[in-house]
């Protein structure tokens, strides 16, 4: 028959209390719990608190559970012919007092799990509730990611300092292959969940709010050139897939939309709205998702949107695919000028293959991807229009409550109108000073009689 049975041992007038657990000669372990209580409340004839008061009552009655408890444990592994030990113990009490569902709850891979199930609880880069799907994404890479890191040790949030923050960032750079920005990127995401987990009380280092971080290395964007677009134009392509990937080519250098938001759009989007002036302008009209809200966005066809869709709209397409596809279209189009860049690669980790970004210089229809569209077309609209770009773009935090829907919608269908006309004169000034310069040009040679 096992004893199981609280006691005292320790030294002073408040005491731990214990728990004896004997079975045979074989099994003599002693458990540590997280009770005390003055030694003169204690009856050493029942070993159990004196219950004089509310408190002591309750101290027994957990006790009583708690021995209960171990003694149909006990009962369970004996008749499955297994035997306790101090280990087995222990997990009986941390079950009891939920104790390692505490200790889960500080680790970084529990919170980092718990803002991929959450996301509305937390703020997103405009100051929001809400994370977009891109970035719920970038949290579940980040888990898998970490927990490679971390193997068997269970970091915790209190454990975030600089000398965690700068080995981390290390691991990720020399062991893992990844590109400045992506390691950047994955360690300060762990310094922002430890800021979200202390938010919920859990405790946190002194030094996580003065962590130094590398600094951005910045990269220039890759853009296509008026004079490759129109390359992409004239282009002869065969193949009915690489037709379809011109038109999205065409149509995302109109739209400069990210291709989350782009790829979606069908002719169901096209709709009549009334502008300043009160005339009904045909209009694309569609939501763009950056977070948990969603911002609309007009923008009025003119006639280089109507001559991109004048065969229709392109049929689907993934977003996978169409970033193959770009390369070959561009390729095809001759867009091969030797450009610095980036572009993914194979290489070898552990023995498996993982895909990371490799810098140099390449052949540019290597570099160019759907966001490049987003890139040029922000670009091109900058240089005649300024920060109103950002009405096409989505970039400028609008109001997300207007009862003056209609107001609103016809406001920014003026500003994009506007944008889109002042693009099409420059464009045209463009070409009528080449023309004149064409025809004043002196001839070198002249004819001699």
């Amino acid at each position: 028959m096992a004893s199981i049975r609280p006691i005292l041992k320790s030294k002073g007038v408040t005491k731990t209390i214990y728990i004896r657990f004997r079975n045979g000669s074989k099994h003599d372990y002693t458990l540590t719990t997280d009770f005390t209580i003055n030694a003169k409340d204690w009856n050493k004839n029942t070993n159990r608190p004196k219950t004089t008061i509310a408190e002591n009552k309750a101290i027994k009655s957990s006790l009583d559970a708690l021995c209960s408890l171990i003694q149909n444990e006990l009962n369970k592994i004996s008749l499955a012919g297994l035997e306790p030990s101090k280990l087995w113990l222990d997990k009986i009490y941390n079950n009891f007092t939920n104790k390692e569902s505490k200790e889960q709850n500080a680790e970084i891979s529990f919170w980092l799990n718990y803002i991929v199930k959450n996301p509305n609880l937390f703020e997103n880069s405009i100051g929001e509730k809400g994370l977009s799907a891109n970035r719920i994404k970038q949290y579940k890479l980040l888990l898998n990611v970490f927990n490679l890191y971390q193997g068997k040790h269970r970091y915790k949030i209190i454990e975030i300092d600089q000398f965690f923050y700068d080995n981390f960032f290390s691991w990720l750079i020399n062991d893992r292959f990844f590109k400045h920005s992506t390691a950047k990127k994955y360690a300060d995401d762990i310094v922002a969940t430890g800021n979200h987990a202390r938010r919920f009380k859990i405790p946190i280092s002194n030094e996580l709010s003065f962590i130094k971080r590398p600094k951005d290395k910045k990269i220039e964007p890759i853009i296509i050139e008026e004079v490759e677009i129109q390359k992409i134009i004239d282009a002869s392509l065969e193949k009915p897939y690489l037709e379809n990937t011109r038109k999205w080519i065409l149509l995302g250098l109109q739209l400069a939309q990210r291709v989350s938001d782009l790829l979606p759009i069908t002719e169901n989007n096209i709709q009549y709205v009334n502008n300043l002036d009160g005339k009904l302008i045909k209009c694309l009209v569609f939501s763009q998702k950056k977070s948990q809200e969603t911002k609309e966005i007009v923008i009025p066809f003119d006639q280089e949107l109507e001559e991109v869709l004048k065969d229709g709209f392109p049929t689907k397409i993934s977003s996978q695919r169409f970033n193959e596809y770009i390369k070959e279209v561009c390729k095809l189009a001759g867009i091969n000028t030797l450009t610095s860049g980036e572009v993914t690669t194979t290489v070898i980790i552990n023995g498996k293959k993982e895909k990371r970004k490799k810098i140099g210089v390449f052949p540019k229809y290597q570099l160019i991807t759907s966001h490049t569209l987003r890139k040029t077309a922000t670009t091109h609209y900058y240089q005649v229009a300024g920060a109103k770009v950002r009405s096409i773009t989505g970039h400028q935090k609008e109001e997300t409550v207007n009862i003056y829907v209609n107001e609103e919608r016809s406001r920014k269908l003026s500003q994009v109108q506007e944008i889109r006309e002042q693009l099409k004169l420059s464009k045209e000034q463009k070409k009528a000073l080449k023309e004149q310069q064409i025809k004043t040009q002196k001839p070198l040679l002249s004819v001699v009689n």
